[in-house]
């Protein structure tokens, strides 16, 4: 009989960013499998900002139930599992999680940046880490995207009894050919939400040092948290004519953003996977990138990695990997073989036999 289980959607209904694109992917693979009765925790008083393409075996329970009344109806026993679908596993998907009465809990653990440098995260950090650690605590099984993340939550929780590392998948990126987005222009291309972690101002200050002309930088990210001093920075290489900022961008707009670019720029100094580098390397797209343990684990040498912390660093690693022939093909071929090895069908699968796990 499929075992029912839960996951916690809103953040595919609300986001497009990293945590909203594995909530959805997973939410499709898990769909695709006959051992389980998948439901979808959609419940919010928000509007949907992505539209709903689960795949049509996975049930939607979606009501204007604000979350601030979730912890309420948890008093009377009706908890997240109740409203969606009577759920014996519960997977909370995201940082904010709604109470579950009776269901076990796998909660995913995407990164711990705001344990590593609370700065990354401005005044949110503290009540963050808190909410985290009671969380981890109460989860009958924790998975982790990557080594790196899991060798932060030992650290951060340690024994644990159930810690998973299931990397997510590639096989989402759209590889039909699509119209150039620039009308044929060269580009470089940077995604990730403007906040501190992602290291914009860093960014920017290499791109200066490129020699003239420079090559065209497109950032695609929206307004994120303690961002003030690289949004004013941002907008005022817009007005130079160095970059295009777009502020949002669907996926119609992104894929073919990502499929001609000619370069992806990934300066982040922390990350719990990376999702923007892994989606490049499907599509044959060279990427730089910082020099951090996460991102050296996905690559497993198909990134042009450097010191991103370092302007001149940065500015070097951006050069060769914009000019040098033999390098760009080197990382487009070995980009391609190791996204290849990422399948979100391998990543349900995982997620199946540990929801059964817990289930018993």
């Amino acid at each position: 009989m499929p075992l029912p289980i839960a996951l916690d959607y809103r953040p595919a209904l609300l986001s497009r960013a990293g945590i909203g694109r594995a909530t959805r992917e997973l939410a499709r693979a898990l769909g695709e499998r006959d051992d389980l009765a998948v439901h979808l925790f959609g419940h919010s008083f928000a509007r949907a900002a992505v539209p709903f393409e689960p795949h049509p075996a996975a049930r939607l329970h979606r009501l204007p139930i604000p979350g601030r009344s979730l912890g309420w109806l948890r008093r009377f026993g009706v908890g997240a599992d109740h409203l969606a679908g009577r759920a014996r596993v519960f997977h909370w998907t995201d940082y904010v999680q709604p109470p579950v009465a009776r269901a076990r809990k796998v909660l995913t653990v995407h990164d711990l940046a705001f344990v590593r440098d609370a700065g990354w995260h401005g005044g949110q950090a503290g009540a963050l880490r808190e909410r985290t650690r009671a969380m981890v605590a109460a989860a009958d099984a924790l998975v982790v995207p990557s080594h790196a993340t899991a060798a932060d939550v030992r650290a951060f929780a340690p024994g644990h009894a159930r810690l998973q590392v299931i990397p997510f998948g590639s096989d989402h990126v759209p590889t039909a050919p699509s119209a150039h987005p620039l009308a044929g222009r060269d580009y470089a291309l940077c995604l990730g939400t403007i906040e501190p972690r992602k290291n914009h101002l860093g960014l920017l200050a290499a791109w200066r040092r490129l020699p003239v002309p420079r090559p065209l930088l497109v950032c695609v990210g929206a307004r994120g948290w303690a961002c003030e001093e690289i949004v004013t920075e941002l907008a005022a290489a817009e007005r130079e004519g160095l970059l295009r900022w777009l502020r949002r961008a669907d996926d119609d707009l992104l894929w073919p953003l990502l499929q001609h670019a000619r370069l992806m720029v990934y300066p982040s100094l922390w990350e719990g996977f990376g999702f923007p580098p892994l989606e490049a390397m499907a599509l044959g797209v060279p990427v730089v990138a910082n020099d951090c343990a996460p991102l050296r684990e996905l690559g497993d040498g198909a990134l042009v990695l450097t010191d991103a912390r370092h302007v001149d660093a940065l500015a070097d690693a951006l050069e060769r990997a914009w000019r040098d022939a033999s390098l760009r093909s080197e990382k487009i071929d070995h980009g391609r073989r190791r996204a290849a090895a990422f399948r979100w069908r391998d990543c349900a699968a995982r997620h199946a036999a540990l929801y059964r796990e817990v289930a018993e």
